[in-house]
């Protein structure tokens, strides 16, 4: 950059920005392009160049359009360090300018190495611009054992949709462990190795070798760990993967079946039935068994909510969605806010057409933003009709 030329500079303010910002866009000097771009816009509205006042203290309509000037800014200069490939400069920029899906689209573009992966998994998971591609690194590069730690920690902080993304992901990965394993285990003991599509069940049948000597194919703990994120999965196909997981699990030595919390305290029968009522299939027993969990719990502080959580959710899946109002409606208490595992009373309404219900449980509670909520839902949908 020539600096004596631009000290010397006799032309229109506007002619001296476009001169500055090109050749500071040219040298590659981004931060300092974006801090022109501001001086820019604070020289357009007249305000002080090194003095300027709060925003919020500005009068309309200055505010908005050096609100609006510095978002172009920020979009301006996220961009050009995109186009260089430094992704978290980039990012600091783009996030205030509301550029989610631009970063979204450049991480897809990305091929991960020793180098970069901390960042991306940085971006794409902590900032949460793309968890589920975010988690599948992590479990590809740092390992099962991190992966499942900083799940742990960062599930109640998690939508509900994200919670499902990286759950998926790791039901999908630890299948394709155990599915490699068992294989190998098969082609040393049969000297043929089965096909490569094979289910978990598939590989396990007439197979009771497989257990002898208290076999483990895959960590029991990653095991245990992925079929208790796995209850929060709906869709059937990784539902049953997570069932075959869980079938795997039943046939494990005693000493390798770890005890889980209620209303799962026997790991894998209970998440047997769970997922099988996912799918639709053995409701009725599903529905006993978890009800009889709820039951046994009485007024025990220690289980939480998750007994009628779980009861719940299994009612909701099922098709009983008004059982399920009823049952929050009795046990539900007013002054404890359910977990996102639990479905939302709202939702149940909308499945079984029970708006009656639904209000005359908020007015006992006391809840007009409850009611507000039912009012708009219900006209949403009518307007969806």
């Amino acid at each position: 950059m020539d600096l004596v030329a631009l000290s010397n500079w006799s032309g229109t303010k506007e002619d001296l920005f476009d001169r500055l910002t090109h050749e500071l866009a040219q040298a590659g000097r981004w931060h300092e392009l974006f801090e022109a771009r501001l001086i820019e816009a604070r020289s357009r509205l007249g305000l002080s160049l090194t003095d300027s006042p709060p925003l919020d203290e500005l009068p309309e309509p200055a505010r908005t359009t050096l609100e609006n000037d510095y978002t172009a800014a920020c979009r301006e200069v996220g961009g050009l360090l995109l186009d260089a490939g430094r992704l978290r400069e980039a990012w600091r920029y783009l996030r205030p300018a509301g550029e989610k899906r631009t970063m979204h689209a450049a991480l897809g573009q990305v091929v991960p190495n020793d180098e970069n992966i901390e960042q991306l998994i940085e971006l794409a998971l902590y900032e949460g611009i793309d968890v589920e591609r975010g988690y599948g690194w992590m479990l590809g590069h740092l390992g099962t054992c991190n992966a499942i730690t900083t799940l742990e920690g960062l599930a109640p902080q998690l939508p509900p949709a994200s919670l499902a993304a990286c759950s998926a992901v790791l039901v999908r990965h630890l299948d394709r462990e155990l599915r490699e394993n068992l294989r190998g285990h098969i082609a040393q003991q049969e000297s043929t190795s089965p096909p490569v599509t094979a289910s978990v069940g598939e590989l396990m049948s007439g197979r009771e070798w497989l257990f002898e000597s208290q076999a483990s194919h895959v960590d029991a703990s990653h095991l245990a760990a992925a079929v208790r994120f796995a209850r929060v999965l709906k869709h059937p196909a990784v539902v049953e993967v997570a069932l075959g997981l869980t079938e795997y699990g039943r046939r494990l030595d005693p000493a390798l079946q770890y005890e889980g919390d209620s209303p799962f305290e026997q790991l894998y029968p209970a998440h047997r039935l769970f997922f099988l009522a996912t799918l639709g299939r053995d409701v009725a027993e599903a529905i006993e068994y978890f009800r009889q969990q709820f039951d046994q719990q009485g007024d025990s502080q220690l289980a939480g909510t998750a007994p009628l959580e779980t009861l719940m959710v299994v009612l909701e899946r099922t098709g009983h969605a008004a059982e399920a109002m009823e049952l929050y409606e009795q046990s539900a208490p007013a002054d404890v806010q359910l977990s996102p595992f639990a479905p939302r009373l709202v939702e149940l309404a909308a499945k079984c057409s029970g708006w009656e219900h639904y209000e005359a449980i908020l007015r006992q509670r006391d809840d007009p933003v409850g009611i507000a909520i039912g009012l708009l839902a219900r006209q949403k949908s009518r307007e969806q009709d």
